[in-house]
């Protein structure tokens, strides 16, 4: 199997599971893109980061084409999305600085933690059926920043964080996980541009997240995510909120501890 097999394969997997849950992609590229790294022996001195800026790339046009569907499909909130924008904009400012001083056992330490966190919170939510009535969000702004920060850090779209907040403020599942596809788009552009400009108006680091992005890798995820993201993002609407529900948890834990042991 080629390595060029491996990204085609890592960009259909990630862009389903991606539009199906609201994820944008990032929990299966990140982990994917690191092993064939690793297998391939490239970009040794900065695999993590090259895994997660080529993801977060990915993420984009992943997360763009799972938004257009769940937007026919009415399952995005726009409302939310403008409350959480300004603090995904300072949030990948912040993300995007730590990703570039950051050691790549670090970031895969956080990145694991913080998804087998959200695992178990989902998992043993009992009140994950959809829902009808939603409160005010609570503590949006600070949220939304952690969310942005987090994100660029982890080359994620925010899902793994937005869609348990969503619903726990009594949005259904699948409204949940619209609103946070429909999120992911400028928490990922967001960091790129954010990158770009430090190093255009500053020029405070020696690389960027641009820097290490593989552009091979990315044509060829992306260029498969975009059509899959697109058909997971049509499964949503027809699949039971639990089923759903413990998908979402499944993939979250077995990523997470994959990576931590890896």
């Amino acid at each position: 199997m080629t390595i060029y097999t491996l990204y085609l394969i890592t960009g259909c997997i990630g862009g389903f599971l991606g539009g199906l849950l609201g994820l944008g992609g990032g929990i299966i590229f990140v982990p994917s893109l690191f092993f064939i790294f690793s297998i391939y022996g490239l970009h040794e001195e900065n695999i993590m980061q090259s895994a997660v800026s080529t993801s977060l790339l990915c993420v984009v046009i992943s997360s763009l084409s799972a938004a257009v569907r769940h937007y026919k499909n009415n399952l995005i909130n726009w409302r939310i999305i403008r409350l959480m924008i300004p603090g995904l904009a300072c949030g990948s400012l912040c993300g995007v600085i730590f990703l570039t001083i950051s050691s790549s056992n670090v970031i895969k330490i956080y990145y694991s933690i913080l998804l087998i966190l959200i695992s178990s919170y989902m998992f043993n939510q009992k009140n994950s059926q959809d829902r009808t009535e939603s409160v005010p969000l609570k503590y949006v702004y600070p949220f939304s920043f952690f969310t942005g920060t987090v994100s660029n850090i982890l080359g994620i779209g925010g899902g793994t964080l937005t869609t348990p907040y969503f619903n726990f403020h009594g949005q259904s599942l699948k409204r949940s996980i619209g609103t946070a596809a429909g999120c992911g788009v400028p928490i990922a552009i967001f960091g790129i541009v954010v990158s770009y400009l430090l190093n255009i108006l500053f020029g405070i680091f020696e690389k960027t997240v641009l820097d290490f992005i593989d552009y091979y890798a990315f044509m060829i995820v992306s260029g498969s995510t975009l059509i899959f993201s697109y058909l997971g993002a049509s499964a949503t609407f027809k699949t039971r909120t639990t089923l759903l529900k413990n998908i979402f948890c499944i993939a979250l834990l077995l990523i997470s501890v994959t990576i931590l042991i890896f």
